[in-house]
């Protein structure tokens, strides 16, 4: 995915976001997964193209809110921290 800058008050930032397929030989269809790098990280990407197995950690979080009309949501992120081939 391209990559996304922006100011924000605390400052600069950027990051950009990678699907992952999970390879395993016994899973008929594999699992996708979406996946942010944000800072510094986000220069782990370099030199990693469409196609490519990599080794990537990461790690999940949910976050629980309520909808203007009162109706609770959850939002799961996954946060990349590294990655390479």
């Amino acid at each position: 995915m391209p990559l996304q800058r922006g100011v924000s008050a605390k400052g600069e930032w950027k990051s950009r976001e990678v699907i992952l397929e999970e390879i395993d030989e016994r899973i008929q269809f594999p699992n996708q997964y979406l996946v942010k790098f944000t800072g510094d990280r986000v220069n782990q990407l370099d030199g990693i193209k469409e196609g490519d197995t990599v080794t990537c950690h990461w790690s999940s979080k949910v976050r629980v809110f309520q909808t203007k009309d009162g109706r609770s949501m959850a939002l799961q992120e996954n946060n990349g921290w590294g990655i390479k081939n």
